[in-house]
């Protein structure tokens, strides 16, 4: 199902983002299982990523969590006697990365860190995965968004000295990447349209959003993503 953002009724703000998503819901909630999405590489196990595709369903944050602290466990278990398997350990970064997104405070570094040491070793692997380096964009993109408090957590204790060196131009670079050699992922062109609003691109942050609402939602993390990318539409589109 794709959207069309030129529509008046949409420019003007007649229908809400979350009334638009829903228009793509019912084909969605109709499957009886989730279908393998985009970002999945290789033979991951299909327990890992319906957890993590299920904790973004998830309204409950405990839950949630839960639901990502097993899919961690598996993941781990998947790798061993499988160390340079590049889909396993990404899948492993994946589940780090959304732990990143629901985790607060020291939990939160902890995991950033451990997110950023795993993307290494999946980088030295195949240092042109696009989505694995989408996620180092948006680890990048990450720390620059952190409070004071929490990047100074990050840059000087609880071991996340290697985070230091993040910068937005960094994140760009990554997901532009990402961007151009796996554009079926929603999130690859939604976390770059976010450095753009970020950045100060307003027009660029525009276009990508509209990138996503084109592709079809399959699965919760993508319909999140196009419900995000709704919400920036409507924050940056022109009056009209």
């Amino acid at each position: 199902m794709k959207l069309n953002l030129n529509v008046p009724c949409i420019r003007r703000g007649l229908l809400g983002p979350m009334t638009l998503l829903l228009l793509g819901a019912p084909a969605l909630l109709a499957q009886e299982r989730i279908e393998r999405p985009a970002w999945v590489v290789g033979d991951v196990p299909d327990t890992v990523w319906i957890l993590l595709e299920s904790s973004v369903a998830q309204r409950d944050s405990d839950e949630a969590k839960a639901l990502l602290l097993e899919a961690e466990r598996l993941a781990r278990a998947s790798i061993v006697g499988h160390e340079e398997d590049v889909g396993r350990r990404f899948a492993l970064a994946a589940v780090l990365g959304m732990r990143t997104d629901v985790e607060g405070g020291r939990t939160k570094v902890r995991t950033a860190s451990r997110l950023y040491e795993e993307l290494g070793v999946v980088l030295g692997l195949d240092p042109e995965l696009a989505q694995a380096r989408y996620m180092m964009g948006r680890l990048h993109a990450g720390v620059r968004r952190m409070s004071g408090v929490t990047r100074w957590l990050a840059t000087n204790l609880l071991g996340g000295a290697i985070l230091k060196e993040a910068s937005w131009a960094e994140a760009e670079r990554h997901l532009l990447f990402a961007e151009e050699n796996a554009p079926s992922v929603p999130d690859h062109h939604l976390q770059l349209a976010r450095v753009y609003a970020d950045t100060g691109r307003p027009d660029l942050a525009y276009e990508e959003a509209l990138h996503v609402v084109a592709l079809d939602a399959r699965s919760p993390m993508e319909l999140a993503a196009r419900a995000e990318a709704l919400e920036l539409l409507f924050e940056l589109a022109p009056d009209a």
